[in-house]
């Protein structure tokens, strides 16, 4: 649809970073382009802004570029903002005059929200939190329209955090929501929601040249666990690499090809304790035997690898948009699950959470068998299904 001739020429979405190491994150913008355009949210005519906001813009510069995708061209233009500028506008309401952001802040159609598809919460901690609402504060304070795309809302454990949220969802033009774990609070605050699927699944995967053997098995593996050392989680997954083995090995078994997949991973500059490159070659590296065992060791984009995913007879993933590539390519699937939002994502698309994942955190040494004959169980009933329909 044609926009008016008074359409504003920006509109943000923020956190968007098509080349972001972790390919799931990378996922969300594409596809919020592909939902915002399906709503006719954004049009030909919209140039998307990035407005980083460093405290020296003057060592940057200001650039336009035009990208390719699935078929579309989009415009993204980058305008490095001051950060004491912005930071006085956002928490005091004073707009400094002939500023850039002054400029810009007038042609701004539309701001849609990422959050990193689980941010809108203080689960991670308050400052991620907030640091992550920086340019829907903007919107709010300049009267712009926001759209909170499809995402996990909650949870709050900070009553000041639940308030700042509840403003800003009464507030917004339009709220999708990812999955009902939220609902019942939305409900009382009186927003209006839509439940929809995960933005990843807007994102197409990309057909590139490689050839994928018959009957082959998708392993991804979390260079998150695999390391064992990030963050607060880390000292939680001590066995997770004997229990990739003897997933690799039972496939093997079973005279299958088994594809060991990265999903968040920095080809160039591979970050330790965080890398799934790193974490699937060193279970490469482990096999007693690599038959019928294949690396995909290669830097590729977040449609490309949804493309590997799709090709898979069955797939078993630890990151939860590698699961997501499976879930909306319709291969069936198992979750090696390292948080809550597994079950209920599985849930919300219409699979059997409880069955067809497992938590990974603290098992020991004597679990691994269970675990191993859970997910072979839950193979030879979805793909012989699949073959009898």
């Amino acid at each position: 649809s044609k926009m008016s001739r008074n359409m504003k020429k920006y509109v943000i979405v923020t956190e968007m970073n098509l080349n972001d190491p972790n390919r799931g994150t990378a996922a969300l913008g594409y596809g919020a382009m592909s939902f915002l355009k399906e709503r006719n949210l954004l049009s030909s005519d919209h140039i998307l802004l990035h407005i980083p906001t460093p405290i020296f813009p003057w060592k940057y510069e200001d650039k336009l570029e035009v990208v390719n995708i699935q078929g579309a061209k989009y415009k993204i233009q980058t305008c490095y903002i001051f950060k004491p500028i912005f930071d006085l506008y956002i928490k005091c309401g004073i707009l400094l005059p002939f500023t850039k952001l002054k400029k810009i802040i007038k042609q701004i159609d539309l701001v849609a929200a990422i959050n990193g598809g689980d941010g809108f919460s203080d689960i991670y901690n308050s400052s991620t939190f907030h640091w992550r609402l920086r340019e829907t504060l903007m919107a709010n304070r300049a009267n712009i329209p926001v759209v909170i795309l499809p995402q996990t809302i909650g949870p709050f454990y900070c009553i000041k955090n639940y308030n700042i949220a509840k403003s800003i969802l009464k507030s917004a033009k339009f709220v999708f929501v990812r999955d009902a774990k939220f609902v019942d609070e939305l409900d009382k605050m009186e927003v209006r929601y839509e439940l929809t699927k995960d933005l990843s699944a807007y994102m197409m995967p990309e057909k590139w040249d490689i050839d994928i053997r018959q009957n082959s098995i998708g392993l991804n593996v979390s260079g998150l666990c695999y390391s064992n050392s990030f963050r607060s989680l880390s000292g939680q997954f001590e066995c997770y690499p004997l229990l990739i083995n003897a997933i690799i090995q039972r496939f093997q078994d079973k005279g299958l090809n088994v594809y060991l997949i990265p999903h968040s991973y920095n080809y160039q500059q591979p970050e330790e304790s965080n890398d799934d490159i790193v974490a699937c070659r060193a279970a490469f590296d482990k096999l007693s035997s690599k038959k019928g065992v294949y690396l995909i060791d290669m830097d590729l984009l977040s449609p490309q690898i949804k493309y590997v995913i799709s090709k898979m007879s069955f797939f078993c993933g630890t990151r939860m948009h590698a699961n997501f590539a499976a879930i909306y390519t319709g291969v069936p699937l198992f979750g090696l699950a390292y948080s809550y939002k597994f079950e209920g994502a599985f849930d919300a698309n219409g699979l059997n959470g409880k069955e067809q994942t497992t938590t990974i955190n603290n098992i020991c040494f004597n679990d691994i068998p269970s675990i191993v004959d859970k997910i072979e169980q839950v193979y030879i009933k979805l793909t012989n299904n699949s073959e009898d329909l």
